[in-house]
């Protein structure tokens, strides 16, 4: 084997099962013996690996290789300010929400209020009196509602504002299905409009109708209490109460509708479902003042709607005892 390799030696491994060999380095000494030495750069494979010597040239150098000392909380910041991208959006100096106080504070832009504050402000109001008025209405008599309305002219004006309001909102205006009612009755008949507003059914019909409200909205409308009105009795061919059953003393109301009304005449009434809580108990007040009930549609979400006809005239002192009344219908804050 020296023969063969004359450059390397030989050395067995820990476990001795393979045989390693590094090069030779020949040295010369002074005194002419020549010594061998291995080359320090030579690993010895199985279990460690030498790094390599570094030389004086080398970048890499061990004192290089130190851990730098930490940077310091401004100079990290500072590192990650630069890296932001430079192209942000200057601020406009003009811009009085960007100005600085004396103290270094942003100052605040002065509040501006909306442009139609002022209206918001009008129609909450007017919102809030409509509620106000309807509720009385609900709550008292024929007659005491009427003295309201007498000792304050503008409070009429202003139901009917909010009256229009709430009507725009429904997904159906009753009074449209009373309407197209009448296109299939004779045109001769004469009607009664029971809390008729502005009187809007007269204008829609071909009929001829008394407009009748606590009121006069307009030349064509009657100013009466509905259960005391100046028609003729036995004069009507029908009768209609479009939401207009309110107050505490709805019999009386009916028993003027009876007055008036022919045998045979017919009775008209839409009012909002949320009024009623029993149905059999209201058409059986209706029946007592004189009335039989022709047809009923109770399968909407929002209102009711009554045929009744006149099939005798009742007095209305052979009444007595406690007035029938429906729930109020209140309407909520929007």
């Amino acid at each position: 084997m020296d023969k063969i390799f004359p450059e390397h030696d030989w050395d067995d491994s820990p476990e001795s099962s393979s045989f390693n060999f590094t090069k030779k380095k020949v040295t010369k000494k002074k005194d002419g013996k020549i010594k061998a030495k291995s080359d320090s750069n030579a690993s010895v494979p199985g279990r460690f690996v030498r790094a390599p010597l570094l030389e004086e040239g080398d970048v890499t150098s061990a004192k290089h290789l130190k851990r730098k000392p930490a940077e310091s909380v401004e100079q990290l910041h500072q590192n990650s300010e630069a890296a932001k991208p430079k192209n942000r959006k200057r601020k406009n100096k003009n811009d009085p929400a960007s100005k600085e106080s004396a103290e270094g504070k942003p100052k605040l832009a002065p509040a501006t209020k909306p442009a139609n504050f002022r209206e918001k402000l009008v129609d909450s109001l007017k919102g809030s009196r409509f509620r106000f008025i309807n509720e009385q209405l609900y709550r008292t008599t024929g007659t005491e509602a009427k003295r309201l309305f007498q000792e304050d002219p503008s409070a009429f004006q202003a139901y009917h504002e909010g009256y229009r309001h709430q009507i725009v909102q429904w997904s159906v205006n009753p009074l449209d299905r009373i309407i197209k009612s009448f296109s299939k009755l004779p045109a001769a008949y004469v009607v009664a409009d029971f809390g008729c507003g502005e009187g809007r059914l007269a204008e829609a019909i071909e009929q001829k109708v008394y407009s009748l409200d606590l009121v006069a909205a307009n030349s064509s409308v009657i100013a009466c209490d509905m259960a005391h009105t100046p028609l003729e009795t036995n004069s009507i061919n029908v009768a209609v109460f479009c939401l207009s059953l309110m107050g505490t003393n709805l019999r009386d109301f009916l028993l003027e509708a009876n007055r008036v009304l022919k045998v045979g005449g017919l009775l008209k009434i839409a009012e909002v479902v949320s009024r009623f809580d029993n149905v059999k108990e209201f058409v059986d007040c209706v029946h007592k003042c004189g009335f039989l009930l022709d047809n009923k549609d109770l399968n909407h979400k929002l209102f009711y709607f009554f045929n009744f006809k006149k099939v005798r005239s009742v007095d209305k002192a052979s009444l007595k005892g406690k007035h029938y009344s429906l729930k109020p219908c209140l309407y909520k804050k929007r």
